[in-house]
């Protein structure tokens, strides 16, 4: 299930204030939004997409360069793997396999947390607005 925001005034005042006081870099857009958390060391976004309904959808990933080099070795890995696996070495794409879904596990993890953060802020920003 993908998490998402109603895009309104409010709730873009809110992304507002996020970047404001420090919590997070990035911009806000009416089609899209792209926030980092100010936190040492962080090389993740949060991304909210406008949808057909009328919602951010919330997408997390790496960095820019973070990204490109997260897609480059994937792709070198399963290379590796392949020719490894043609010249009959077994240990080498079950090493790559192995190691692959423990950091894609750490990736989830943190996708989860930084969502959750994210909501809880604004959440926070909701309630102060009615008190």
């Amino acid at each position: 299930m993908r998490q998402t925001i109603t895009k309104s005034d409010k709730n873009l005042k809110i992304l507002n204030k996020l970047i404001v006081n420090g919590f997070y870099n990035g911009y806000v857009g009416t089609q899209k939004f792209e926030l980092m958390r100010n936190h040492f060391p962080n090389n993740h976004r949060l991304i909210g997409i406008l949808n057909d309904t009328g919602n951010y959808d919330l997408k997390f990933d790496y960095k820019s360069p973070m990204n490109i080099l997260a897609k480059v070795l994937l792709g070198l890995g399963i290379l590796i793997s392949i020719i490894s696996l043609i010249k009959g070495n077994w240990i080498l794409p079950i090493v790559f396999v192995f190691f692959g879904l423990i950091l894609l596990a750490d990736f989830k993890l943190k996708e989860k947390k930084e969502i959750n953060l994210f909501t809880d802020k604004l959440l926070k920003y909701h309630k102060t607005e009615y008190d």
